[in-house]
């Protein structure tokens, strides 16, 4: 039987979420289900082992944690990965969950972790995925120079979430160069993104669910507060649907996102711009049912399936 780990960020009590709803489904159908925190992951001899609790009964909001455990990786069936954790040990854990990914199915794959999470591979694809024009560098004044071409920019790390650290700049905004060197870091050690503004962002971008390759659900974000449509940023949310060539594009994409081994994805879409992917813990369940729409979880579980591959 199918047992399952979930990797989730440090927390001193339990919150709805994604990892919430999955646990209390796969618990209700009877699998066994851990809750473990991503940045105890270690390694023991030959072993990685990780620290967590298992789930007895369904989580409730604003449990606290029941007293940890430790559990050998290996053990599991399935590792589903809702938070990177610390940004300074991302290569370190990436190493230790390959080192088991050969025994472990790991929702999503590695690899969809590693480049899709990142803006570098959506940018190097032209002919499937229609990317806004995107500069990396670690030295500001490259970008700097760029930017000087004029239009607007946004500035951001290339593996950002939660809209943080996210600038608009332009060359009549007098801090653009203060931003760039921000990003860079003092040693300019840090890759920044300069990323070609996307006109009509204004009246909103649509999060879209991928579940197994298929688009299942999706809302509309809008910036209310700054440029951001981030919800973690005070924007705004509404239902919506696809439009005939939205739908024609998702499939499309569907397939890229299966064969990448993506199985739970949230696609940021401001047709024909793809925004970004996020294959971590992507938003979206718990906002599509407080909009009034369908409750997705066991839609999700139903399609990801929960056999070795």
């Amino acid at each position: 039987m199918a047992n399952i780990a979930f990797l989730i960020a440090e927390t001193d009590s339990i919150e709805d979420g994604n990892y919430l709803r999955f646990g209390n489904e796969l618990l209700q159908r009877g699998l066994d289900v851990a809750i473990c925190l991503i940045d105890s992951i270690s390694m023991n001899g030959s072993s990685i082992m990780v620290k967590g609790f298992t789930l007895k009964r369904a989580l409730s909001i604003g449990d606290p944690l029941p007293v940890l455990e430790t559990f050998d990786l290996a053990a599991f069936s399935h590792i589903w990965l809702l938070s990177l954790g610390f940004r300074k040990t991302f290569l370190d854990k990436m190493q230790l969950l390959y080192a088991v990914g050969d025994r472990v199915r790991i929702i999503n794959s590695l690899d969809a972790i590693t480049h899709l999470n990142s803006k570098y591979l959506l940018a190097t694809r032209p002919a499937l995925l229609k990317y806004p024009a995107t500069y990396a560098s670690t030295n500001p004044e490259e970008l700097y120079e760029i930017m000087l071409q004029g239009g607007r920019w946004i500035a951001k790390p290339p593996a950002g979430s939660l809209g943080r650290e996210v600038f608009l700049i332009s060359q009549a905004d007098a801090n653009a160069r203060v931003i760039l060197e921000t990003l860079c870091g003092p040693d300019r050690d840090q890759f920044t993104l300069l990323q070609a503004y996307v006109e009509g962002v204004e009246k909103g971008e649509k999060r879209i669910l991928f579940a197994n390759g298929k688009p299942i659900g999706q809302y509309r974000r809008h910036a209310i507060n700054d440029h951001r449509s981030n919800l973690h940023q005070g924007a705004g949310s509404e239902m919506c649907e696809l439009t005939e060539d939205e739908a024609r594009y998702c499939d499309t994409l569907g397939s890229f996102l299966e064969g990448f081994g993506a199985a739970f994805v949230g696609l940021d879409l401001i047709y024909p711009w793809i925004i970004e992917f996020n294959v971590i813990n992507p938003g979206g369940l718990v906002t599509i049912a407080e909009l009034g729409g369908q409750d997705l979880t066991a839609t999700i579980i139903d399609e990801i399936g929960f056999t070795h591959s």
